[in-house]
Protein backbone atom coordinates (compact mmCIF):
# COMPACT_ATOMS: atom_id res chain seq x y z
CA UNK A 1 0.00 0.00 0.00
CA UNK A 2 1.34 3.54 -0.90
CA UNK A 3 1.97 6.19 1.52
CA UNK A 4 -1.10 8.07 -0.33
CA UNK A 5 -3.20 5.15 -0.26
CA UNK A 6 -2.35 4.75 3.79
CA UNK A 7 -3.12 8.51 4.50
CA UNK A 8 -6.48 8.06 2.64
CA UNK A 9 -7.29 4.93 4.84
CA UNK A 10 -6.32 6.66 7.72
CA UNK A 11 -8.30 9.82 7.22
CA UNK A 12 -11.45 7.82 6.33
CA UNK A 13 -10.91 5.87 9.74
CA UNK A 14 -11.06 9.05 11.57
CA UNK A 15 -13.73 10.44 10.19
CA UNK A 16 -15.55 7.66 11.56
CA UNK A 17 -14.24 8.59 14.69
CA UNK A 18 -15.44 12.28 14.35
CA UNK A 19 -19.31 11.21 13.54
CA UNK A 20 -18.84 8.74 16.79
CA UNK A 21 -16.84 10.46 19.57
CA UNK A 22 -19.01 11.26 22.40
CA UNK A 23 -16.84 13.82 24.49
CA UNK A 24 -14.06 16.01 23.43
CA UNK A 25 -11.48 14.88 25.63
CA UNK A 26 -12.35 11.50 23.48
CA UNK A 27 -11.79 13.38 19.84
CA UNK A 28 -9.02 15.22 20.79
CA UNK A 29 -6.74 12.32 22.23
CA UNK A 30 -7.71 10.62 18.99
CA UNK A 31 -7.36 13.29 16.39
CA UNK A 32 -3.07 13.74 18.24
CA UNK A 33 -2.90 10.09 17.65
CA UNK A 34 -4.51 10.27 14.11
CA UNK A 35 -2.01 13.30 13.50
CA UNK A 36 1.72 11.42 14.40
CA UNK A 37 0.46 8.70 12.30
CA UNK A 38 -0.96 10.39 8.80
CA UNK A 39 1.07 13.51 8.98
CA UNK A 40 3.86 12.10 11.01
CA UNK A 41 5.52 13.37 14.00
CA UNK A 42 7.23 13.03 17.42
CA UNK A 43 5.06 14.84 19.21
CA UNK A 44 1.55 16.12 19.23
CA UNK A 45 -0.65 18.68 20.50
CA UNK A 46 -4.21 20.01 20.54
CA UNK A 47 -4.72 23.29 21.85
CA UNK A 48 -7.57 25.36 22.42
CA UNK A 49 -8.06 29.30 21.95
CA UNK A 50 -9.12 31.04 24.68
CA UNK A 51 -9.14 34.39 23.28
CA UNK A 52 -11.13 35.96 25.69
CA UNK A 53 -8.66 35.36 27.83
CA UNK A 54 -5.75 36.17 25.58
CA UNK A 55 -4.62 32.96 26.19
CA UNK A 56 -3.39 29.10 24.44
CA UNK A 57 -4.70 26.34 26.36
CA UNK A 58 -2.99 22.86 25.62
CA UNK A 59 -5.92 19.86 26.25
CA UNK A 60 -3.72 16.89 25.21
CA UNK A 61 -0.43 16.16 24.26
CA UNK A 62 0.53 12.64 22.61
CA UNK A 63 3.73 11.09 21.30
CA UNK A 64 7.86 11.87 22.81
CA UNK A 65 7.44 14.70 25.05
CA UNK A 66 9.75 16.84 26.82
CA UNK A 67 10.37 15.88 30.76
CA UNK A 68 8.27 18.70 31.65
CA UNK A 69 4.90 17.73 29.88
CA UNK A 70 1.61 16.19 30.48
CA UNK A 71 -0.74 14.14 28.39
CA UNK A 72 -3.46 15.90 29.88
CA UNK A 73 -1.95 19.05 31.39
CA UNK A 74 -3.91 20.95 34.22
CA UNK A 75 -2.69 24.63 33.11
CA UNK A 76 -0.41 24.42 30.57
CA UNK A 77 -1.16 27.67 28.63
CA UNK A 78 0.59 30.28 26.68
CA UNK A 79 -0.05 34.04 25.84
CA UNK A 80 -1.77 34.61 22.59
CA UNK A 81 0.26 37.71 22.44
CA UNK A 82 3.64 35.99 22.04
CA UNK A 83 2.61 33.97 19.20
CA UNK A 84 1.69 36.34 16.10
CA UNK A 85 1.46 34.01 13.39
CA UNK A 86 -1.50 32.52 15.52
CA UNK A 87 -4.15 33.87 13.39
CA UNK A 88 -7.04 34.09 16.23
CA UNK A 89 -10.40 35.61 13.24
CA UNK A 90 -10.51 33.26 9.85
CA UNK A 91 -9.47 34.52 6.92
CA UNK A 92 -6.49 36.58 5.49
CA UNK A 93 -3.86 34.36 6.98
CA UNK A 94 -2.70 30.49 6.09
CA UNK A 95 -4.79 28.07 8.32
CA UNK A 96 -1.75 26.67 8.56
CA UNK A 97 2.29 27.03 10.01
CA UNK A 98 5.68 25.87 9.93
CA UNK A 99 8.76 26.85 11.44
CA UNK A 100 12.15 25.74 13.18
CA UNK A 101 15.14 26.54 15.31
CA UNK A 102 17.48 26.84 12.37
CA UNK A 103 15.25 29.25 10.82
CA UNK A 104 15.94 33.08 11.20
CA UNK A 105 12.47 33.94 9.72
CA UNK A 106 10.33 31.96 12.66
CA UNK A 107 10.07 33.82 15.48
CA UNK A 108 11.99 33.78 18.44
CA UNK A 109 8.84 32.82 21.12
CA UNK A 110 8.40 29.76 18.34
CA UNK A 111 12.10 29.24 18.20
CA UNK A 112 12.41 28.82 22.12
CA UNK A 113 9.06 26.57 22.19
CA UNK A 114 10.34 24.56 19.86
CA UNK A 115 13.87 24.33 21.26
CA UNK A 116 12.24 23.73 24.66
CA UNK A 117 10.24 20.75 23.54
CA UNK A 118 13.25 19.08 22.61
CA UNK A 119 12.52 19.10 19.08
CA UNK A 120 13.99 20.90 15.71
CA UNK A 121 11.01 21.64 13.85
CA UNK A 122 7.28 22.19 14.14
CA UNK A 123 3.50 23.11 12.39
CA UNK A 124 0.55 24.19 13.72
CA UNK A 125 -2.94 23.36 11.73
CA UNK A 126 -5.81 25.76 12.57
CA UNK A 127 -9.10 24.40 13.39
CA UNK A 128 -12.18 26.50 12.15
CA UNK A 129 -15.51 25.92 14.19
CA UNK A 130 -18.74 28.01 13.67
CA UNK A 131 -16.61 30.64 11.52
CA UNK A 132 -14.12 31.16 14.62
CA UNK A 133 -10.96 30.05 15.28
CA UNK A 134 -11.18 27.23 17.81
CA UNK A 135 -7.62 26.03 18.38
CA UNK A 136 -5.12 24.03 16.57
CA UNK A 137 -3.07 20.67 16.36
CA UNK A 138 0.81 21.47 17.04
CA UNK A 139 3.17 18.97 15.59
CA UNK A 140 6.91 18.47 16.21
CA UNK A 141 9.57 16.66 14.69
CA UNK A 142 13.12 15.89 16.06
CA UNK A 143 15.22 15.49 12.49
CA UNK A 144 14.35 18.65 11.31
CA UNK A 145 12.69 17.46 8.00
CA UNK A 146 10.01 20.05 6.58
CA UNK A 147 6.55 19.57 5.91
CA UNK A 148 6.05 18.96 3.18
CA UNK A 149 3.16 19.81 0.57
CA UNK A 150 1.40 15.84 1.32
CA UNK A 151 1.81 16.23 5.35
CA UNK A 152 0.59 20.02 5.36
CA UNK A 153 -2.78 18.71 2.83
CA UNK A 154 -3.46 15.56 5.30
CA UNK A 155 -2.95 17.76 8.87
CA UNK A 156 -5.46 20.49 6.92
CA UNK A 157 -8.06 17.17 6.04
CA UNK A 158 -7.19 16.30 10.04
CA UNK A 159 -8.51 19.42 11.01
CA UNK A 160 -11.87 19.91 8.86
CA UNK A 161 -13.35 16.70 10.29
CA UNK A 162 -11.65 17.52 13.66
CA UNK A 163 -13.68 20.52 13.30
CA UNK A 164 -17.00 18.66 12.05
CA UNK A 165 -16.91 16.08 14.81
CA UNK A 166 -16.60 19.27 17.30
CA UNK A 167 -19.38 21.28 15.75
CA UNK A 168 -21.25 17.84 15.97
CA UNK A 169 -20.54 17.25 20.23
CA UNK A 170 -21.78 21.06 20.58
CA UNK A 171 -24.28 20.53 18.60
CA UNK A 172 -25.85 17.04 20.53
CA UNK A 173 -24.84 18.55 24.15
CA UNK A 174 -25.22 22.46 23.73
CA UNK A 175 -21.99 22.46 24.92
CA UNK A 176 -22.06 25.57 27.32
CA UNK A 177 -19.10 27.54 25.94
CA UNK A 178 -21.70 28.27 23.31
CA UNK A 179 -23.68 30.55 25.70
CA UNK A 180 -20.98 32.16 26.75
CA UNK A 181 -19.11 33.26 23.79
CA UNK A 182 -19.65 35.87 20.70
CA UNK A 183 -19.74 33.92 17.43
CA UNK A 184 -18.19 36.58 15.48
CA UNK A 185 -15.25 37.44 17.19
CA UNK A 186 -15.09 34.23 19.34
CA UNK A 187 -14.83 36.08 22.25
CA UNK A 188 -16.91 35.51 25.35
CA UNK A 189 -20.05 37.64 25.36
CA UNK A 190 -21.96 39.91 28.06
CA UNK A 191 -23.33 36.99 30.28
CA UNK A 192 -19.81 35.41 30.51
CA UNK A 193 -18.58 39.10 31.56
CA UNK A 194 -21.44 39.47 34.00
CA UNK A 195 -20.72 36.17 35.16
CA UNK A 196 -16.77 37.22 35.77
CA UNK A 197 -17.60 40.33 37.15
CA UNK A 198 -20.13 39.01 39.93
CA UNK A 199 -17.92 36.32 40.85
CA UNK A 200 -14.99 38.96 41.27
CA UNK A 201 -17.14 41.15 43.27
CA UNK A 202 -18.53 38.81 45.85
CA UNK A 203 -15.12 38.15 47.51
CA UNK A 204 -14.50 39.13 50.79
CA UNK A 205 -14.40 43.43 51.04
CA UNK A 206 -11.38 44.99 50.56
CA UNK A 207 -10.63 42.74 47.54
CA UNK A 208 -7.83 42.63 44.85
CA UNK A 209 -8.68 45.86 42.42
CA UNK A 210 -11.25 44.46 39.95
CA UNK A 211 -11.21 47.09 36.92
CA UNK A 212 -13.47 47.58 34.30
CA UNK A 213 -12.12 49.03 30.78
CA UNK A 214 -14.88 49.80 27.97
CA UNK A 215 -14.30 50.10 24.66
CA UNK A 216 -16.30 50.82 21.88
CA UNK A 217 -15.24 51.67 17.85
CA UNK A 218 -16.18 54.89 17.01
CA UNK A 219 -18.63 55.40 13.82
CA UNK A 220 -19.37 52.44 13.06
CA UNK A 221 -22.63 52.73 11.74
CA UNK A 222 -20.43 54.93 9.19
CA UNK A 223 -19.12 52.36 8.17
CA UNK A 224 -21.62 49.97 7.87
CA UNK A 225 -23.76 52.28 5.76
CA UNK A 226 -20.66 53.36 3.34
CA UNK A 227 -19.31 49.68 3.26
CA UNK A 228 -21.76 47.39 3.64
CA UNK A 229 -21.88 45.10 6.76
CA UNK A 230 -18.92 43.12 6.00
CA UNK A 231 -16.55 45.96 6.03
CA UNK A 232 -18.64 46.34 10.00
CA UNK A 233 -18.11 42.87 10.74
CA UNK A 234 -14.45 42.36 9.74
CA UNK A 235 -13.26 45.68 11.13
CA UNK A 236 -15.41 44.49 14.85
CA UNK A 237 -13.40 41.26 14.28
CA UNK A 238 -10.00 43.10 14.09
CA UNK A 239 -10.61 45.47 17.15
CA UNK A 240 -11.23 41.97 18.45
CA UNK A 241 -7.68 40.58 17.68
CA UNK A 242 -6.33 43.58 18.64
CA UNK A 243 -7.41 43.83 22.26
CA UNK A 244 -6.49 40.11 22.64
CA UNK A 245 -3.23 40.95 21.38
CA UNK A 246 -2.80 44.22 24.24
CA UNK A 247 -4.51 42.32 27.15
CA UNK A 248 -1.98 39.09 26.63
CA UNK A 249 0.60 40.68 28.62
CA UNK A 250 -1.78 41.00 31.86
CA UNK A 251 -2.57 38.12 34.21
CA UNK A 252 -6.36 36.88 34.85
CA UNK A 253 -8.27 39.08 32.35
CA UNK A 254 -10.82 38.37 30.19
CA UNK A 255 -12.16 39.95 27.07
CA UNK A 256 -15.56 39.84 25.64
CA UNK A 257 -17.54 41.40 23.06
CA UNK A 258 -21.26 43.01 25.09
CA UNK A 259 -22.39 45.09 22.40
CA UNK A 260 -22.85 45.78 18.63
CA UNK A 261 -19.30 47.69 18.69
CA UNK A 262 -18.81 47.77 22.59
CA UNK A 263 -16.14 45.71 24.13
CA UNK A 264 -14.78 44.98 27.40
CA UNK A 265 -11.53 43.94 29.48
CA UNK A 266 -11.94 42.83 32.67
CA UNK A 267 -9.12 42.88 35.00
CA UNK A 268 -8.34 41.19 37.61
CA UNK A 269 -5.65 42.30 40.93
CA UNK A 270 -3.62 44.63 38.14
CA UNK A 271 -2.36 47.60 39.60
CA UNK A 272 -3.21 51.03 38.61
CA UNK A 273 -0.44 52.33 36.47
CA UNK A 274 -1.00 48.70 33.95
CA UNK A 275 -4.62 49.95 33.67
CA UNK A 276 -3.76 53.33 32.53
CA UNK A 277 -1.21 52.21 30.09
CA UNK A 278 -3.64 49.89 29.14
CA UNK A 279 -5.87 52.51 28.34
CA UNK A 280 -3.75 54.74 26.71
CA UNK A 281 -2.66 52.49 24.33
CA UNK A 282 -6.25 51.02 23.35
CA UNK A 283 -6.94 54.95 22.71
CA UNK A 284 -3.84 55.12 20.39
CA UNK A 285 -5.13 51.81 18.01
CA UNK A 286 -5.28 53.00 14.30
CA UNK A 287 -7.93 51.27 12.47
CA UNK A 288 -9.40 50.90 8.64
CA UNK A 289 -11.53 53.50 7.73
CA UNK A 290 -9.36 56.16 9.96
CA UNK A 291 -11.17 55.25 12.77
CA UNK A 292 -10.41 54.19 16.70
CA UNK A 293 -12.03 53.41 19.80
CA UNK A 294 -13.33 55.39 22.38
CA UNK A 295 -12.04 54.03 25.88
CA UNK A 296 -13.12 54.38 29.67
CA UNK A 297 -11.94 52.72 32.59
CA UNK A 298 -13.17 52.35 36.46
CA UNK A 299 -11.58 50.34 39.19
CA UNK A 300 -12.97 49.23 42.64
CA UNK A 301 -11.36 47.34 45.78
CA UNK A 302 -15.50 47.47 47.27
CA UNK A 303 -18.36 46.78 46.15
CA UNK A 304 -19.62 50.53 44.98
CA UNK A 305 -22.86 52.18 45.95
CA UNK A 306 -23.34 50.20 49.33
CA UNK A 307 -24.93 47.60 46.43
CA UNK A 308 -27.16 45.12 48.55
CA UNK A 309 -26.03 42.39 45.37
CA UNK A 310 -22.96 41.81 43.30
CA UNK A 311 -25.20 42.51 40.36
CA UNK A 312 -25.81 45.59 41.15
CA UNK A 313 -22.50 46.78 42.19
CA UNK A 314 -21.39 44.88 38.80
CA UNK A 315 -23.77 47.40 37.37
CA UNK A 316 -22.89 50.32 39.02
CA UNK A 317 -18.65 49.72 38.08
CA UNK A 318 -19.72 49.27 34.72
CA UNK A 319 -21.56 52.39 34.37
CA UNK A 320 -18.90 54.34 36.17
CA UNK A 321 -16.30 53.29 32.94
CA UNK A 322 -19.44 54.12 30.87
CA UNK A 323 -19.38 57.56 31.89
CA UNK A 324 -15.76 57.72 31.30
CA UNK A 325 -15.41 56.49 28.20
CA UNK A 326 -19.13 58.50 27.10
CA UNK A 327 -16.43 61.47 28.39
CA UNK A 328 -13.54 60.33 25.57
CA UNK A 329 -15.80 59.55 22.86
CA UNK A 330 -17.24 63.32 23.02
CA UNK A 331 -14.27 65.55 24.39
CA UNK A 332 -11.30 63.24 23.21
CA UNK A 333 -9.53 63.48 26.22
CA UNK A 334 -8.83 60.75 28.59
CA UNK A 335 -9.45 60.63 32.09
CA UNK A 336 -8.71 57.74 34.48
CA UNK A 337 -9.26 59.49 37.61
CA UNK A 338 -12.13 57.41 38.21
CA UNK A 339 -9.80 54.16 38.69
CA UNK A 340 -9.18 55.19 42.27
CA UNK A 341 -11.19 57.08 44.83
CA UNK A 342 -7.82 58.76 46.32
CA UNK A 343 -7.64 60.54 42.61
CA UNK A 344 -6.59 63.94 42.88
CA UNK A 345 -9.76 66.49 42.21
CA UNK A 346 -10.54 66.99 39.10
CA UNK A 347 -10.03 70.56 37.50
CA UNK A 348 -13.03 73.18 37.35
CA UNK A 349 -13.70 76.15 36.16
CA UNK A 350 -15.20 78.30 39.11
CA UNK A 351 -17.69 81.08 38.00
CA UNK A 352 -17.35 84.54 39.41
CA UNK A 353 -20.24 84.16 41.98
CA UNK A 354 -22.91 86.79 41.06
CA UNK A 355 -22.59 89.14 44.05
CA UNK A 356 -26.60 89.51 44.26
CA UNK A 357 -27.45 85.81 43.75
CA UNK A 358 -28.00 85.15 47.50
CA UNK A 359 -30.27 88.45 47.85
CA UNK A 360 -32.62 87.25 45.31
CA UNK A 361 -32.78 83.86 46.27
CA UNK A 362 -34.09 85.57 49.56
CA UNK A 363 -36.19 87.59 47.99
CA UNK A 364 -37.94 85.35 46.40
CA UNK A 365 -38.04 83.44 49.21
CA UNK A 366 -39.78 86.28 50.96
CA UNK A 367 -42.62 86.61 47.89
CA UNK A 368 -43.53 83.28 47.83
CA UNK A 369 -47.17 82.45 48.54
CA UNK A 370 -46.70 78.81 49.65
CA UNK A 371 -43.94 78.78 52.70
CA UNK A 372 -43.86 75.15 53.31
CA UNK A 373 -40.04 73.95 54.05
CA UNK A 374 -40.61 71.70 50.68
CA UNK A 375 -41.86 74.59 48.39
CA UNK A 376 -38.82 76.68 49.82
CA UNK A 377 -36.55 74.55 49.63
CA UNK A 378 -37.66 73.87 45.82
CA UNK A 379 -37.25 77.49 45.11
CA UNK A 380 -33.64 77.53 46.60
CA UNK A 381 -33.03 73.86 44.54
CA UNK A 382 -34.08 75.35 41.10
CA UNK A 383 -32.55 79.19 41.41
CA UNK A 384 -29.24 77.84 42.37
CA UNK A 385 -28.94 75.30 40.03
CA UNK A 386 -30.40 77.94 36.66
CA UNK A 387 -27.23 80.01 38.19
CA UNK A 388 -24.88 77.36 38.45
CA UNK A 389 -25.73 75.26 34.85
CA UNK A 390 -27.11 72.16 36.59
CA UNK A 391 -29.16 69.98 34.58
CA UNK A 392 -31.77 69.30 36.83
CA UNK A 393 -32.70 69.33 40.73
CA UNK A 394 -34.26 67.37 43.76
CA UNK A 395 -35.52 68.25 47.38
CA UNK A 396 -36.25 64.64 49.54
CA UNK A 397 -37.36 64.34 52.82
CA UNK A 398 -36.29 61.76 54.98
CA UNK A 399 -38.91 58.83 56.36
CA UNK A 400 -37.00 56.64 59.01
CA UNK A 401 -34.31 54.81 56.98
CA UNK A 402 -35.21 55.91 53.61
CA UNK A 403 -34.65 59.00 51.75
CA UNK A 404 -38.04 59.59 49.43
CA UNK A 405 -37.86 62.60 46.41
CA UNK A 406 -40.90 64.55 46.47
CA UNK A 407 -40.18 67.15 44.29
CA UNK A 408 -37.99 67.82 40.94
CA UNK A 409 -37.46 69.35 37.60
CA UNK A 410 -35.41 69.06 34.65
CA UNK A 411 -33.34 72.71 33.95
CA UNK A 412 -31.71 71.36 30.87
CA UNK A 413 -32.22 68.12 28.93
CA UNK A 414 -29.14 66.14 28.87
CA UNK A 415 -28.23 64.73 25.50
CA UNK A 416 -25.58 62.41 27.07
CA UNK A 417 -27.39 59.46 26.81
CA UNK A 418 -26.51 57.82 30.20
CA UNK A 419 -29.15 58.24 32.03
CA UNK A 420 -30.55 55.06 33.41
CA UNK A 421 -32.24 55.94 36.69
CA UNK A 422 -35.29 58.45 36.59
CA UNK A 423 -36.27 60.15 39.56
CA UNK A 424 -39.83 60.87 40.20
CA UNK A 425 -42.18 61.62 43.41
CA UNK A 426 -41.81 58.75 45.44
CA UNK A 427 -38.70 57.17 44.57
CA UNK A 428 -36.61 55.79 47.40
CA UNK A 429 -33.02 55.43 48.46
CA UNK A 430 -32.02 53.33 52.18
CA UNK A 431 -29.56 56.20 53.76
CA UNK A 432 -27.52 53.39 55.15
CA UNK A 433 -26.13 52.90 51.34
CA UNK A 434 -25.12 56.07 51.19
CA UNK A 435 -23.56 57.53 54.46
CA UNK A 436 -22.29 60.89 52.99
CA UNK A 437 -26.15 61.91 51.92
CA UNK A 438 -27.12 60.63 55.89
CA UNK A 439 -24.70 62.32 57.63
CA UNK A 440 -25.64 65.80 55.11
CA UNK A 441 -29.15 65.18 56.83
CA UNK A 442 -27.83 66.63 59.88
CA UNK A 443 -26.49 69.99 58.66
CA UNK A 444 -24.20 69.57 55.96
CA UNK A 445 -23.63 69.01 52.50
CA UNK A 446 -21.19 67.42 49.87
CA UNK A 447 -19.84 67.15 46.50
CA UNK A 448 -19.34 64.26 44.25
CA UNK A 449 -18.67 63.37 40.67
CA UNK A 450 -17.16 60.35 38.47
CA UNK A 451 -13.89 60.97 40.19
CA UNK A 452 -14.29 62.28 44.05
CA UNK A 453 -16.21 61.45 46.79
CA UNK A 454 -18.09 58.52 48.47
CA UNK A 455 -17.91 55.30 46.24
CA UNK A 456 -21.85 54.99 46.88
CA UNK A 457 -22.21 58.49 45.86
CA UNK A 458 -20.15 58.07 42.56
CA UNK A 459 -21.46 54.92 41.15
CA UNK A 460 -25.13 56.00 41.91
CA UNK A 461 -24.10 59.30 39.57
CA UNK A 462 -22.72 56.86 36.76
CA UNK A 463 -25.92 54.59 37.06
CA UNK A 464 -28.13 58.19 36.33
CA UNK A 465 -25.91 59.35 33.65
CA UNK A 466 -24.81 62.43 35.05
CA UNK A 467 -21.23 63.67 36.24
CA UNK A 468 -21.48 65.71 39.01
CA UNK A 469 -23.28 66.30 42.46
CA UNK A 470 -24.28 69.10 44.75
CA UNK A 471 -26.13 68.26 48.06
CA UNK A 472 -26.51 70.33 50.94
CA UNK A 473 -29.69 68.80 54.18
CA UNK A 474 -30.79 69.93 57.34
CA UNK A 475 -33.36 69.10 60.32
CA UNK A 476 -35.86 71.07 61.51
CA UNK A 477 -37.07 71.95 64.91
CA UNK A 478 -39.41 68.47 64.70
CA UNK A 479 -36.79 66.27 63.72
CA UNK A 480 -37.51 66.44 59.76
CA UNK A 481 -34.74 66.04 57.70
CA UNK A 482 -34.22 67.79 54.22
CA UNK A 483 -31.77 67.38 51.49
CA UNK A 484 -31.57 69.16 48.41
CA UNK A 485 -29.63 67.95 45.00
CA UNK A 486 -28.23 69.95 42.08
CA UNK A 487 -26.96 67.28 39.09
CA UNK A 488 -24.49 68.13 36.36
CA UNK A 489 -23.60 66.85 33.00
CA UNK A 490 -21.16 67.05 30.87
CA UNK A 491 -22.02 70.67 29.84
CA UNK A 492 -22.18 71.76 33.51
CA UNK A 493 -18.52 73.58 33.14
CA UNK A 494 -18.67 76.26 35.50
CA UNK A 495 -18.23 73.75 38.73
CA UNK A 496 -20.72 73.12 40.66
CA UNK A 497 -18.26 72.80 43.73
CA UNK A 498 -18.15 76.69 44.64
CA UNK A 499 -21.85 76.65 45.16
CA UNK A 500 -21.60 74.67 48.11
CA UNK A 501 -20.86 77.04 50.96
CA UNK A 502 -23.94 78.98 49.57
CA UNK A 503 -26.30 76.32 49.10
CA UNK A 504 -25.94 75.20 52.95
CA UNK A 505 -26.67 78.76 53.84
CA UNK A 506 -29.75 78.47 51.72
CA UNK A 507 -31.13 75.45 52.94
CA UNK A 508 -30.56 76.22 56.15
CA UNK A 509 -32.88 79.66 55.96
CA UNK A 510 -35.57 77.60 53.87
CA UNK A 511 -35.83 74.67 56.72
CA UNK A 512 -35.51 76.84 59.90
CA UNK A 513 -37.34 80.39 58.40
CA UNK A 514 -34.40 82.45 58.81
Amino acid sequence: MTDGVARLHGLSAFAEVASSSTTVQDLVEQVAQAALRLVGGDSASVCRFERSLAQIRVLHNAGDLAHWEKPWPEDETYRLSDFPQVNTTVGGLHPWWTGSVDDQKTATPDRELIQRLGKKRAASFQVVVGGTIWGDIYLTRMDGRDFDETDIATGLSLTGLLSAGLSRLELLTEMSQLAYSDALTGLANRRAADDWLEERLSAPEPFPPVSVVLCDINGLKRINDLFGHDAGDELIRIVGTRLVEMAGELPRTMIARIGGDEFVLLLDGVDRRSVELLVERLAAIELPHSTGVAVGAATTTARPAGAATTKSASRALLRLADAAQYRHKQTRRLSTDALSPEAPPIQVLLPAVQPDLADRILAELAAASDQSEQNRLAIIADAMARAFGAASWWVSLENGDVLVDVLGATVRETTDGLVTIDLVPGHEFRTEDFPTTRAALHGGGYYASLTEGDDAERALLARMGYVSALAAGDRSADGQGYLVELFGDHHTTSGLMVALPLLRLLVHVAVHGR
